[in-house]
Protein backbone atom coordinates (compact mmCIF):
# COMPACT_ATOMS: atom_id res chain seq x y z
CA UNK A 1 0.00 0.00 0.00
CA UNK A 2 1.26 3.41 -0.99
CA UNK A 3 0.58 5.92 1.78
CA UNK A 4 -0.87 6.71 5.18
CA UNK A 5 -4.26 7.56 3.70
CA UNK A 6 -5.21 3.90 3.32
CA UNK A 7 -7.86 3.24 6.01
CA UNK A 8 -7.93 0.36 8.49
CA UNK A 9 -10.63 -1.43 10.47
CA UNK A 10 -10.18 -2.07 14.19
CA UNK A 11 -12.20 -4.32 16.46
CA UNK A 12 -11.36 -2.82 19.86
CA UNK A 13 -12.60 -5.70 21.98
CA UNK A 14 -13.16 -6.28 25.68
CA UNK A 15 -10.72 -9.17 25.86
CA UNK A 16 -9.01 -9.17 22.43
CA UNK A 17 -8.49 -6.60 19.67
CA UNK A 18 -7.89 -7.02 15.93
CA UNK A 19 -6.77 -4.75 13.10
CA UNK A 20 -7.39 -5.39 9.39
CA UNK A 21 -7.13 -3.73 5.99
CA UNK A 22 -8.20 -4.37 2.41
CA UNK A 23 -5.28 -5.72 0.39
CA UNK A 24 -4.48 -5.12 -3.27
CA UNK A 25 -6.79 -7.95 -4.33
CA UNK A 26 -9.77 -6.29 -2.66
CA UNK A 27 -9.85 -8.85 0.17
CA UNK A 28 -10.04 -7.96 3.84
CA UNK A 29 -6.97 -9.26 5.66
CA UNK A 30 -6.10 -9.35 9.36
CA UNK A 31 -2.72 -7.86 10.27
CA UNK A 32 -0.96 -9.92 12.90
CA UNK A 33 0.46 -8.82 16.22
CA UNK A 34 4.22 -8.53 16.70
CA UNK A 35 4.40 -12.15 17.84
CA UNK A 36 2.37 -13.38 14.86
CA UNK A 37 -1.08 -13.75 16.42
CA UNK A 38 -4.32 -12.68 14.72
CA UNK A 39 -5.68 -11.19 17.93
CA UNK A 40 -4.04 -9.02 20.58
CA UNK A 41 -5.25 -9.37 24.19
CA UNK A 42 -6.79 -6.08 25.34
CA UNK A 43 -4.55 -6.08 28.40
CA UNK A 44 -2.17 -3.33 29.50
CA UNK A 45 0.62 -3.95 32.01
CA UNK A 46 2.07 -0.78 33.55
CA UNK A 47 5.67 -1.86 33.84
CA UNK A 48 6.84 1.50 35.14
CA UNK A 49 6.02 5.20 34.91
CA UNK A 50 5.39 5.97 31.26
CA UNK A 51 6.23 2.42 30.18
CA UNK A 52 3.61 -0.22 29.30
CA UNK A 53 3.33 -3.66 27.77
CA UNK A 54 0.22 -4.48 25.73
CA UNK A 55 -1.12 -7.82 24.54
CA UNK A 56 0.06 -11.36 25.21
CA UNK A 57 3.21 -10.22 26.99
CA UNK A 58 1.12 -8.00 29.26
CA UNK A 59 -1.27 -10.84 29.97
CA UNK A 60 1.59 -13.15 30.92
CA UNK A 61 3.32 -10.45 32.97
CA UNK A 62 0.12 -9.95 34.91
CA UNK A 63 0.85 -13.16 36.79
CA UNK A 64 3.83 -11.48 38.42
CA UNK A 65 2.12 -8.17 39.25
CA UNK A 66 -1.67 -8.31 38.80
CA UNK A 67 -2.10 -4.97 40.60
CA UNK A 68 -0.32 -3.28 37.68
CA UNK A 69 -2.67 -4.66 35.03
CA UNK A 70 -5.69 -3.06 33.34
CA UNK A 71 -8.11 -5.30 31.48
CA UNK A 72 -11.81 -5.46 30.55
CA UNK A 73 -11.70 -1.64 30.29
CA UNK A 74 -14.24 -1.67 27.46
CA UNK A 75 -16.93 -2.28 30.07
CA UNK A 76 -16.04 1.06 31.64
CA UNK A 77 -16.06 3.13 28.45
CA UNK A 78 -18.33 6.14 28.75
CA UNK A 79 -18.77 5.81 32.51
CA UNK A 80 -17.97 9.08 34.30
CA UNK A 81 -15.44 9.12 37.09
CA UNK A 82 -13.81 5.74 36.39
CA UNK A 83 -10.02 5.89 36.92
CA UNK A 84 -7.26 3.28 37.03
CA UNK A 85 -4.31 4.24 39.31
CA UNK A 86 -0.82 3.12 38.27
CA UNK A 87 2.56 4.49 39.40
CA UNK A 88 1.13 7.67 40.88
CA UNK A 89 -1.05 8.55 37.85
CA UNK A 90 -4.74 7.92 37.21
CA UNK A 91 -5.77 6.71 33.77
CA UNK A 92 -9.24 6.91 32.22
CA UNK A 93 -10.68 3.97 30.24
CA UNK A 94 -10.25 6.10 27.10
CA UNK A 95 -6.52 6.51 27.77
CA UNK A 96 -5.96 2.82 28.46
CA UNK A 97 -7.87 1.93 25.29
CA UNK A 98 -5.65 4.37 23.39
CA UNK A 99 -2.60 2.39 24.54
CA UNK A 100 -4.14 -0.80 23.13
CA UNK A 101 -4.75 1.02 19.84
CA UNK A 102 -1.16 2.27 19.81
CA UNK A 103 0.13 -1.28 20.15
CA UNK A 104 -1.98 -2.44 17.20
CA UNK A 105 -0.60 0.45 15.15
CA UNK A 106 2.99 -0.20 16.29
CA UNK A 107 2.83 -3.88 15.34
CA UNK A 108 1.49 -3.06 11.85
CA UNK A 109 4.27 -0.54 11.32
CA UNK A 110 6.92 -3.03 12.46
CA UNK A 111 5.60 -6.12 10.69
CA UNK A 112 4.16 -4.65 7.50
CA UNK A 113 5.87 -1.24 7.20
CA UNK A 114 2.42 0.33 6.94
CA UNK A 115 1.40 3.61 8.55
CA UNK A 116 -1.99 3.54 10.28
CA UNK A 117 -3.77 6.89 10.43
CA UNK A 118 -7.41 6.70 9.24
CA UNK A 119 -9.45 4.04 11.03
CA UNK A 120 -12.96 2.75 11.57
CA UNK A 121 -13.38 1.37 15.11
CA UNK A 122 -16.23 -1.00 15.93
CA UNK A 123 -18.44 -1.01 19.02
CA UNK A 124 -21.27 -3.22 20.27
CA UNK A 125 -24.53 -2.29 18.54
CA UNK A 126 -26.11 -1.56 21.91
CA UNK A 127 -23.44 0.96 22.93
CA UNK A 128 -25.01 4.32 23.75
CA UNK A 129 -23.83 7.81 22.88
CA UNK A 130 -21.38 8.09 25.80
CA UNK A 131 -19.69 4.76 25.05
CA UNK A 132 -19.39 5.56 21.34
CA UNK A 133 -17.96 8.99 22.04
CA UNK A 134 -15.45 7.50 24.49
CA UNK A 135 -14.36 4.96 21.86
CA UNK A 136 -13.84 7.70 19.28
CA UNK A 137 -11.95 9.72 21.89
CA UNK A 138 -9.63 6.77 22.55
CA UNK A 139 -8.70 6.80 18.87
CA UNK A 140 -8.10 10.55 19.03
CA UNK A 141 -5.85 10.18 22.09
CA UNK A 142 -3.93 7.45 20.24
CA UNK A 143 -3.22 9.99 17.47
CA UNK A 144 -5.58 8.36 14.96
CA UNK A 145 -8.20 9.90 12.70
CA UNK A 146 -11.40 8.00 13.51
CA UNK A 147 -13.50 8.04 10.33
CA UNK A 148 -16.43 6.40 12.05
CA UNK A 149 -17.54 4.23 14.95
CA UNK A 150 -19.37 1.24 13.42
CA UNK A 151 -21.68 -1.37 14.95
CA UNK A 152 -19.95 -4.74 15.28
CA UNK A 153 -22.84 -6.85 13.86
CA UNK A 154 -23.07 -4.58 10.82
CA UNK A 155 -19.33 -5.03 10.25
CA UNK A 156 -19.76 -8.80 10.52
CA UNK A 157 -22.60 -8.68 7.98
CA UNK A 158 -20.42 -6.69 5.56
CA UNK A 159 -17.74 -9.35 5.74
CA UNK A 160 -20.35 -12.11 5.35
CA UNK A 161 -21.74 -10.47 2.20
CA UNK A 162 -18.21 -10.12 0.81
CA UNK A 163 -17.58 -13.85 1.33
CA UNK A 164 -21.00 -15.03 0.14
CA UNK A 165 -22.26 -12.39 -2.32
CA UNK A 166 -25.78 -12.80 -3.66
CA UNK A 167 -28.10 -10.38 -5.43
CA UNK A 168 -31.25 -11.84 -3.90
CA UNK A 169 -32.49 -10.20 -0.71
CA UNK A 170 -31.50 -11.99 2.49
CA UNK A 171 -32.39 -11.43 6.12
CA UNK A 172 -29.68 -12.20 8.68
CA UNK A 173 -29.72 -12.55 12.43
CA UNK A 174 -26.25 -11.68 13.73
CA UNK A 175 -25.51 -12.85 17.27
CA UNK A 176 -22.27 -11.34 18.55
CA UNK A 177 -21.05 -12.76 21.87
CA UNK A 178 -17.60 -11.41 22.60
CA UNK A 179 -15.46 -11.10 25.67
CA UNK A 180 -17.63 -8.52 27.41
CA UNK A 181 -20.85 -7.83 25.50
CA UNK A 182 -23.66 -9.61 23.67
CA UNK A 183 -25.48 -8.02 20.75
CA UNK A 184 -28.16 -9.33 18.43
CA UNK A 185 -29.03 -7.48 15.25
CA UNK A 186 -31.41 -8.23 12.39
CA UNK A 187 -29.91 -7.11 9.09
CA UNK A 188 -31.37 -7.06 5.59
CA UNK A 189 -28.80 -7.64 2.85
CA UNK A 190 -29.45 -7.07 -0.83
CA UNK A 191 -26.51 -7.00 -3.19
CA UNK A 192 -24.76 -3.76 -2.13
CA UNK A 193 -27.32 -2.64 0.44
CA UNK A 194 -26.67 -3.55 4.10
CA UNK A 195 -29.51 -2.34 6.31
CA UNK A 196 -29.92 -2.91 10.06
CA UNK A 197 -33.55 -3.46 11.02
CA UNK A 198 -33.41 -3.73 14.81
CA UNK A 199 -30.91 -4.42 17.55
CA UNK A 200 -30.78 -5.30 21.21
CA UNK A 201 -28.01 -6.29 23.59
CA UNK A 202 -26.55 -6.77 27.02
CA UNK A 203 -23.46 -4.58 27.65
CA UNK A 204 -22.32 -6.71 30.59
CA UNK A 205 -22.52 -10.27 29.22
CA UNK A 206 -19.56 -11.98 27.60
CA UNK A 207 -16.76 -14.47 27.80
CA UNK A 208 -15.29 -12.79 30.87
CA UNK A 209 -18.38 -13.89 32.81
CA UNK A 210 -17.87 -17.51 31.75
CA UNK A 211 -14.25 -17.22 32.87
CA UNK A 212 -15.34 -16.12 36.35
CA UNK A 213 -17.64 -19.14 36.70
CA UNK A 214 -14.87 -21.55 35.70
CA UNK A 215 -12.44 -19.79 38.04
CA UNK A 216 -14.86 -20.06 40.95
CA UNK A 217 -15.41 -23.76 40.18
CA UNK A 218 -11.65 -24.42 40.17
CA UNK A 219 -11.20 -22.52 43.43
CA UNK A 220 -14.02 -24.45 45.10
CA UNK A 221 -12.47 -27.72 43.94
CA UNK A 222 -9.10 -26.69 45.39
CA UNK A 223 -10.73 -25.86 48.73
CA UNK A 224 -12.51 -29.20 48.73
CA UNK A 225 -9.25 -31.11 48.23
CA UNK A 226 -7.20 -28.88 50.57
CA UNK A 227 -9.63 -27.39 53.12
CA UNK A 228 -6.82 -26.00 55.31
CA UNK A 229 -5.35 -23.87 52.56
CA UNK A 230 -6.73 -20.52 51.38
CA UNK A 231 -4.93 -19.19 48.28
CA UNK A 232 -7.35 -16.30 47.65
CA UNK A 233 -5.04 -13.72 49.25
CA UNK A 234 -2.20 -14.69 46.92
CA UNK A 235 -2.44 -12.34 43.93
CA UNK A 236 -0.09 -14.41 41.77
CA UNK A 237 -2.12 -17.59 42.35
CA UNK A 238 -5.40 -15.83 41.60
CA UNK A 239 -4.05 -14.26 38.40
CA UNK A 240 -2.68 -17.61 37.27
CA UNK A 241 -6.04 -19.17 38.15
CA UNK A 242 -7.84 -16.64 35.93
CA UNK A 243 -5.64 -17.56 32.96
CA UNK A 244 -6.10 -21.27 33.65
CA UNK A 245 -9.88 -20.80 33.78
CA UNK A 246 -9.94 -19.06 30.40
CA UNK A 247 -7.76 -21.76 28.82
CA UNK A 248 -9.95 -24.53 30.24
CA UNK A 249 -13.11 -22.83 28.95
CA UNK A 250 -11.60 -22.63 25.45
CA UNK A 251 -10.50 -26.25 25.62
CA UNK A 252 -14.07 -27.33 26.29
CA UNK A 253 -15.17 -25.78 23.00
CA UNK A 254 -13.17 -28.53 21.28
CA UNK A 255 -13.29 -31.38 23.81
CA UNK A 256 -16.03 -32.71 26.10
CA UNK A 257 -13.69 -32.97 29.12
CA UNK A 258 -10.84 -30.84 30.41
CA UNK A 259 -8.40 -31.34 33.28
CA UNK A 260 -5.95 -29.05 35.02
CA UNK A 261 -3.63 -29.05 38.03
CA UNK A 262 -3.70 -26.24 40.58
CA UNK A 263 -0.59 -25.74 42.74
CA UNK A 264 -0.32 -23.72 45.93
CA UNK A 265 1.92 -23.94 49.02
CA UNK A 266 3.36 -27.25 47.89
CA UNK A 267 -0.06 -28.84 47.40
CA UNK A 268 -1.65 -29.89 44.11
CA UNK A 269 -5.33 -30.24 43.24
CA UNK A 270 -6.31 -32.05 40.05
CA UNK A 271 -9.63 -30.72 38.76
CA UNK A 272 -11.82 -32.03 35.95
CA UNK A 273 -14.56 -30.08 34.19
CA UNK A 274 -16.89 -31.40 31.52
CA UNK A 275 -18.68 -29.46 28.83
CA UNK A 276 -22.05 -30.39 30.35
CA UNK A 277 -20.95 -29.23 33.79
CA UNK A 278 -19.78 -25.92 32.29
CA UNK A 279 -23.25 -25.46 30.83
CA UNK A 280 -24.73 -26.05 34.29
CA UNK A 281 -22.35 -23.57 35.91
CA UNK A 282 -23.29 -20.93 33.36
CA UNK A 283 -26.97 -21.74 32.84
CA UNK A 284 -28.08 -18.29 33.98
CA UNK A 285 -25.64 -16.66 31.52
CA UNK A 286 -27.06 -18.81 28.73
CA UNK A 287 -30.55 -17.76 29.84
CA UNK A 288 -29.50 -14.11 29.43
CA UNK A 289 -28.30 -14.89 25.89
CA UNK A 290 -31.74 -16.33 25.18
CA UNK A 291 -33.60 -13.36 26.70
CA UNK A 292 -31.68 -10.82 24.63
CA UNK A 293 -32.21 -12.89 21.47
CA UNK A 294 -35.92 -13.33 22.24
CA UNK A 295 -36.38 -9.59 22.58
CA UNK A 296 -34.69 -9.04 19.21
CA UNK A 297 -36.93 -11.64 17.59
CA UNK A 298 -39.94 -9.87 19.07
CA UNK A 299 -38.74 -6.55 17.66
CA UNK A 300 -38.21 -8.21 14.27
CA UNK A 301 -41.72 -9.71 14.27
CA UNK A 302 -43.05 -6.22 14.90
CA UNK A 303 -41.39 -5.23 11.63
CA UNK A 304 -42.82 -8.19 9.72
CA UNK A 305 -39.77 -10.49 9.96
CA UNK A 306 -40.35 -14.00 11.28
CA UNK A 307 -37.70 -16.02 9.43
CA UNK A 308 -34.01 -15.67 8.58
CA UNK A 309 -31.96 -16.83 5.64
CA UNK A 310 -28.97 -17.19 7.91
CA UNK A 311 -28.18 -16.95 11.61
CA UNK A 312 -24.57 -15.84 12.06
CA UNK A 313 -22.52 -16.30 15.22
CA UNK A 314 -19.54 -14.01 15.76
CA UNK A 315 -17.39 -13.20 18.78
CA UNK A 316 -15.03 -15.64 20.45
CA UNK A 317 -17.60 -16.88 22.98
CA UNK A 318 -19.87 -18.08 20.17
CA UNK A 319 -17.46 -21.03 19.79
CA UNK A 320 -18.87 -22.50 23.01
CA UNK A 321 -21.22 -25.25 21.75
CA UNK A 322 -23.91 -24.51 24.35
CA UNK A 323 -24.28 -20.96 22.98
CA UNK A 324 -24.92 -22.16 19.44
CA UNK A 325 -27.26 -24.89 20.72
CA UNK A 326 -29.42 -22.44 22.69
CA UNK A 327 -29.61 -20.00 19.76
CA UNK A 328 -30.49 -22.87 17.37
CA UNK A 329 -33.23 -24.09 19.73
CA UNK A 330 -34.70 -20.61 19.99
CA UNK A 331 -34.54 -19.63 16.32
CA UNK A 332 -35.34 -23.05 14.89
CA UNK A 333 -32.35 -23.31 12.58
CA UNK A 334 -28.66 -24.12 12.85
CA UNK A 335 -26.50 -20.99 13.12
CA UNK A 336 -23.33 -20.52 11.11
CA UNK A 337 -20.01 -19.79 12.85
CA UNK A 338 -18.59 -16.87 10.87
CA UNK A 339 -14.87 -16.32 11.61
CA UNK A 340 -15.84 -15.51 15.21
CA UNK A 341 -12.75 -13.60 16.29
CA UNK A 342 -11.94 -11.90 12.96
CA UNK A 343 -15.16 -11.13 11.08
CA UNK A 344 -15.79 -7.79 12.79
CA UNK A 345 -12.34 -6.32 12.07
CA UNK A 346 -12.47 -7.56 8.47
CA UNK A 347 -15.90 -5.98 7.98
CA UNK A 348 -14.66 -2.74 9.53
CA UNK A 349 -11.79 -2.67 7.01
CA UNK A 350 -14.29 -3.04 4.17
CA UNK A 351 -16.41 -0.25 5.61
CA UNK A 352 -13.34 1.96 5.95
CA UNK A 353 -12.69 1.57 2.23
CA UNK A 354 -16.35 2.30 1.44
CA UNK A 355 -16.19 5.38 3.66
CA UNK A 356 -13.02 6.62 1.95
CA UNK A 357 -14.49 6.25 -1.52
CA UNK A 358 -17.72 8.01 -0.52
CA UNK A 359 -15.77 10.84 1.15
CA UNK A 360 -13.86 11.47 -2.06
CA UNK A 361 -17.13 11.58 -3.99
CA UNK A 362 -18.62 14.01 -1.48
CA UNK A 363 -15.61 16.25 -2.08
CA UNK A 364 -16.81 16.70 -5.65
CA UNK A 365 -14.86 14.01 -7.46
CA UNK A 366 -16.52 11.94 -10.12
CA UNK A 367 -17.14 8.32 -9.21
CA UNK A 368 -14.35 7.16 -11.49
CA UNK A 369 -11.85 9.81 -10.37
CA UNK A 370 -12.57 8.92 -6.74
CA UNK A 371 -12.14 5.21 -7.46
CA UNK A 372 -8.91 5.81 -9.38
CA UNK A 373 -7.53 7.79 -6.44
CA UNK A 374 -8.30 5.03 -3.93
CA UNK A 375 -7.10 2.34 -6.34
CA UNK A 376 -3.79 4.15 -6.75
CA UNK A 377 -3.28 4.10 -2.98
CA UNK A 378 -4.23 0.48 -2.44
CA UNK A 379 -3.20 -1.48 -5.52
CA UNK A 380 -6.82 -2.50 -6.09
CA UNK A 381 -8.36 -2.06 -9.54
CA UNK A 382 -10.56 0.95 -10.23
CA UNK A 383 -13.48 -1.40 -10.90
CA UNK A 384 -13.05 -3.08 -7.49
CA UNK A 385 -13.12 0.28 -5.74
CA UNK A 386 -16.15 1.50 -7.70
CA UNK A 387 -18.06 -1.66 -6.80
CA UNK A 388 -17.17 -1.20 -3.14
CA UNK A 389 -18.16 2.48 -3.14
CA UNK A 390 -21.64 1.60 -4.34
CA UNK A 391 -22.32 -0.30 -1.09
CA UNK A 392 -24.85 1.38 1.19
CA UNK A 393 -24.79 0.73 4.93
CA UNK A 394 -27.70 1.83 7.11
CA UNK A 395 -27.67 1.46 10.89
CA UNK A 396 -30.31 2.16 13.53
CA UNK A 397 -30.63 4.16 16.73
CA UNK A 398 -29.51 1.73 19.47
CA UNK A 399 -31.53 3.37 22.26
CA UNK A 400 -34.31 5.91 22.64
CA UNK A 401 -33.42 9.59 23.22
CA UNK A 402 -35.59 12.14 24.96
CA UNK A 403 -35.92 15.37 26.89
CA UNK A 404 -36.47 15.83 30.62
CA UNK A 405 -39.93 17.28 31.21
CA UNK A 406 -42.55 17.74 33.90
CA UNK A 407 -45.30 15.15 34.05
CA UNK A 408 -48.37 16.99 32.77
CA UNK A 409 -50.59 14.61 34.77
CA UNK A 410 -49.06 15.74 38.07
CA UNK A 411 -51.20 18.60 39.57
CA UNK A 412 -48.03 20.14 40.98
CA UNK A 413 -46.86 20.84 37.41
CA UNK A 414 -49.13 23.92 37.45
CA UNK A 415 -48.86 25.01 41.08
CA UNK A 416 -45.34 24.01 42.17
CA UNK A 417 -43.21 22.98 39.16
CA UNK A 418 -40.06 22.50 41.23
CA UNK A 419 -41.78 19.75 43.24
CA UNK A 420 -43.60 18.16 40.31
CA UNK A 421 -42.76 14.69 39.02
CA UNK A 422 -40.21 14.65 36.23
CA UNK A 423 -40.24 12.22 33.33
CA UNK A 424 -38.36 11.62 30.08
CA UNK A 425 -40.33 12.30 26.89
CA UNK A 426 -38.67 10.28 24.13
CA UNK A 427 -38.50 12.02 20.77
CA UNK A 428 -36.42 9.36 19.05
CA UNK A 429 -37.24 5.69 19.54
CA UNK A 430 -34.79 2.80 19.49
CA UNK A 431 -34.28 1.02 16.15
CA UNK A 432 -35.17 4.09 14.08
CA UNK A 433 -33.08 4.02 10.86
CA UNK A 434 -30.25 6.55 10.63
CA UNK A 435 -30.06 9.37 9.75
CA UNK A 436 -33.13 10.36 11.77
CA UNK A 437 -34.92 13.71 12.10
CA UNK A 438 -37.74 13.98 14.65
CA UNK A 439 -39.09 17.30 13.43
CA UNK A 440 -40.17 19.90 16.04
CA UNK A 441 -41.77 18.64 19.24
CA UNK A 442 -43.50 21.27 21.41
CA UNK A 443 -42.73 21.51 25.12
CA UNK A 444 -44.03 24.16 27.53
CA UNK A 445 -42.20 26.39 29.99
CA UNK A 446 -43.33 25.57 33.56
CA UNK A 447 -43.12 29.10 35.04
CA UNK A 448 -44.24 32.62 34.15
CA UNK A 449 -41.72 35.14 32.81
CA UNK A 450 -39.10 32.50 32.15
CA UNK A 451 -36.12 34.10 30.32
CA UNK A 452 -34.22 30.87 29.78
CA UNK A 453 -34.95 27.13 29.58
CA UNK A 454 -32.62 24.27 30.40
CA UNK A 455 -32.70 21.44 27.83
CA UNK A 456 -31.62 18.10 29.35
CA UNK A 457 -31.07 15.17 26.99
CA UNK A 458 -31.58 11.66 28.34
CA UNK A 459 -30.93 8.23 26.86
CA UNK A 460 -32.78 4.95 27.45
CA UNK A 461 -30.88 2.78 29.91
CA UNK A 462 -33.33 -0.08 30.45
CA UNK A 463 -34.46 -2.87 28.15
CA UNK A 464 -37.59 -1.01 27.01
CA UNK A 465 -38.42 2.63 26.46
CA UNK A 466 -39.78 4.13 29.68
CA UNK A 467 -40.50 7.67 30.93
CA UNK A 468 -39.17 6.86 34.42
CA UNK A 469 -35.92 8.63 35.28
CA UNK A 470 -34.54 5.43 36.81
CA UNK A 471 -34.85 3.73 33.42
CA UNK A 472 -32.86 6.45 31.62
CA UNK A 473 -29.58 8.32 32.06
CA UNK A 474 -28.71 11.96 31.47
CA UNK A 475 -26.16 12.36 28.68
CA UNK A 476 -25.97 16.12 28.16
CA UNK A 477 -27.79 19.37 27.73
CA UNK A 478 -27.78 23.09 27.01
CA UNK A 479 -29.62 26.32 27.83
CA UNK A 480 -32.03 28.18 25.53
CA UNK A 481 -31.54 31.87 26.37
CA UNK A 482 -33.26 35.07 25.31
CA UNK A 483 -36.88 34.02 25.81
CA UNK A 484 -39.31 36.96 25.56
CA UNK A 485 -40.35 38.63 28.86
CA UNK A 486 -43.85 38.64 30.34
CA UNK A 487 -44.83 35.19 29.13
CA UNK A 488 -47.36 33.08 31.04
CA UNK A 489 -46.65 29.51 32.14
CA UNK A 490 -47.07 27.00 29.32
CA UNK A 491 -45.37 29.12 26.64
CA UNK A 492 -44.12 26.90 23.77
CA UNK A 493 -40.55 25.75 23.16
CA UNK A 494 -39.94 23.53 20.13
CA UNK A 495 -37.21 20.89 20.24
CA UNK A 496 -35.90 18.86 17.30
CA UNK A 497 -33.44 15.96 17.36
CA UNK A 498 -31.27 15.01 14.42
CA UNK A 499 -29.10 11.90 14.67
CA UNK A 500 -26.66 11.62 11.78
CA UNK A 501 -25.70 8.41 10.03
CA UNK A 502 -22.44 8.53 12.02
CA UNK A 503 -24.26 8.77 15.36
CA UNK A 504 -23.83 12.47 16.18
CA UNK A 505 -26.89 13.86 17.96
CA UNK A 506 -27.74 17.48 17.15
CA UNK A 507 -30.37 19.26 19.24
CA UNK A 508 -32.24 22.33 17.95
CA UNK A 509 -34.46 24.25 20.39
CA UNK A 510 -36.47 27.34 19.38
CA UNK A 511 -38.98 29.75 20.86
CA UNK A 512 -41.37 30.12 17.88
CA UNK A 513 -42.60 33.66 18.65
CA UNK A 514 -39.27 35.43 19.21
CA UNK A 515 -37.06 33.20 17.10
CA UNK A 516 -34.65 32.57 20.00
CA UNK A 517 -32.77 29.36 19.25
CA UNK A 518 -30.20 26.96 20.58
CA UNK A 519 -28.42 24.44 18.39
CA UNK A 520 -25.71 22.15 19.69
CA UNK A 521 -24.03 18.86 18.95
CA UNK A 522 -24.57 16.99 22.14
CA UNK A 523 -21.90 17.53 24.77
CA UNK A 524 -22.03 14.31 26.72
CA UNK A 525 -19.30 15.14 29.21
CA UNK A 526 -16.07 13.23 29.48
CA UNK A 527 -12.96 15.11 28.38
CA UNK A 528 -12.99 18.63 27.00
CA UNK A 529 -10.94 19.11 23.83
CA UNK A 530 -8.10 20.68 25.80
CA UNK A 531 -8.03 17.58 28.03
CA UNK A 532 -8.04 15.29 24.99
CA UNK A 533 -5.09 17.17 23.55
CA UNK A 534 -3.23 16.89 26.86
CA UNK A 535 -4.01 13.18 27.09
CA UNK A 536 -2.78 12.70 23.51
CA UNK A 537 0.55 14.32 24.38
CA UNK A 538 0.84 12.33 27.60
CA UNK A 539 0.00 8.97 26.00
CA UNK A 540 2.37 9.70 23.10
CA UNK A 541 5.16 10.04 25.67
CA UNK A 542 4.43 6.53 27.00
CA UNK A 543 6.68 3.82 25.63
CA UNK A 544 4.43 1.02 24.33
CA UNK A 545 5.66 -2.47 23.47
CA UNK A 546 4.12 -5.87 22.95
Amino acid sequence: MADAKVPFGIDLGTTHSVIAHVDDSGQSVVLKSEIGEDTTPSVVYFEGPGQVLVGTTAKNSAILAPHLVAQLVKRDMGKPGIKYPFHGREYTPDEISSLILRELVRAVAKNEQLTVQDVVITVPAYFGVAEREATSRAGDIAGLNVLEVLDEPVAAALHYQALYPEARPRTLLVCDLGGGTYDTTVIRVRDKDIRAVCTHGDPALGGADWDVRVRDHLLAAFHEQHPRLDPTADEMFMQDLAITAEQLKKRLSEAVTGRTDLRFAGSVARVELTRDHLSELTSDLLDRVVRVTEHTLELARGKGIDRFDDVILVGGMSRVPAVGARVAELVGQQPRLHEPELAVAKGAALFAMIRRAKTDRAAGMTARHSAERVADRTGMTTEQVMAMADTTVTTVVPRAFGVLSLDANDPLALTDPAAARKIVVHLLSANTPLPADTGPYTFQTPMANQRMAGIEIWEQAGIVESPELAHNKRIGGGILRGLPPRRPPGAPVEITFFLSDTGTLTVHATEPNSGAELRFDLDIGGMAQVDVAAARRDMAAHKVSG
